[in-house]
Formats: C-alpha cells, structure tokens, sequence
C-alpha cells in the first residue's frame, strides 16, 4: 500500500469515526461533571435545568422559576451538605436536597449516589424582565464546586394580570 493511500485509509477509517466519537460522548455527557484532575475527592455535579416547570427556558414574573439538577461528594456520596443557587451572582437560597437521582447512582455504579438529586424554586417576580444567569455551587466534606454549566433564563413581564 502506498504511504498516500495509507494515510487516507487511515483518516477515513481511524481518525475520523474516533472524533466523531468523542464529539458525540461530549455532546451526551460533557454537562455531566466537572472532575479535578489530581483525582481528590471532590463535590461534581450537574445544573439539568432552570426555567418553567416544564423546563422552558423563559419565565413570566407572574410564573415559578425552578432549578435542578444533581450533586455528590465523591468520598462521602449524596446528598451533599449543601447546594446553593446563584442568580446574577446574588444568592437566592439553598435548594432541597435528596431527590431520588437512580441516572446517577447507575452511570457512576454508586449506590451512595442515588439520592444525588436537588431542587430549587422562586418567583420569577423577584426577578426584573430580561436575561439572568444561574449559577449554583454544592458544598461537602471535600470542598465546594462550581456545578456546571451556568444557565441562562429570560424572565418576561406579565402582561395578563396573573390571569390564568
């Protein structure tokens, strides 16, 4: 086989099916967790959603905002101690912990992950119209993280009086 052919025998059939593997893997999973590299125990986690109940990213300040996702202690489990949410950098409270999260608990074959689950709600009328940023951090023995990824909301002024 020629060195040319070689190489492009290569590129279709090697290189190329692995990228497309990787961007697939990262498009699944890349939200999932933030490891350290060093390997010590840490809190990794996971913002699945903010907006509607419904998960609409867009909320009328007649409406609810609702926030959750996942956290855990990689040398104690879950729940964590703590999961705080962030709106624009301002605190707007912890979120309840403890929500059955079985996903979790059988992608990371831990048992001590299955109550992983958190969630957070507010009024949106707290909230002046226009885009917000939510960010939210979990809190344990091993340290605490920023979960990624940081969600973006649109709040909307009520423009039927709350009527429903």
């Amino acid at each position: 086989m020629k060195a040319a052919a070689f190489k492009s025998w290569i590129l279709c059939f090697a290189v190329i099916p692995a990228l497309l593997l990787v961007m697939y893997g990262i498009e699944q999973f890349g939200n999932i967790v933030r490891l350290r590299a060093s390997g010590k125990p840490s809190e990794i986690g996971c913002v699945d959603r903010a907006g509607g109940s419904k998960g609409a990213e867009t909320v009328s300040t007649a409406g609810i905002l609702y926030i959750w996702g996942w956290a855990a202690d990689t040398a104690k489990g879950a729940p964590v101690d703590r999961v705080m949410v962030n709106v624009d950098g301002i605190s707007a409270g912890p979120a309840m912990l403890g929500t059955p999260r079985r996903d979790v608990e059988k992608y990371y074959s831990r048992s001590d992950y299955s109550n992983s689950g958190w969630s957070f709600q507010m009024s949106a009328s707290k909230l002046s119209p226009g885009k917000h940023t939510v960010t939210v951090t979990a809190s344990g023995p091993s340290g605490t993280a920023q979960l990624a990824p940081d969600k973006t909301i649109t709040i909307t002024a009520d423009t039927d009086g709350a009527r429903r």
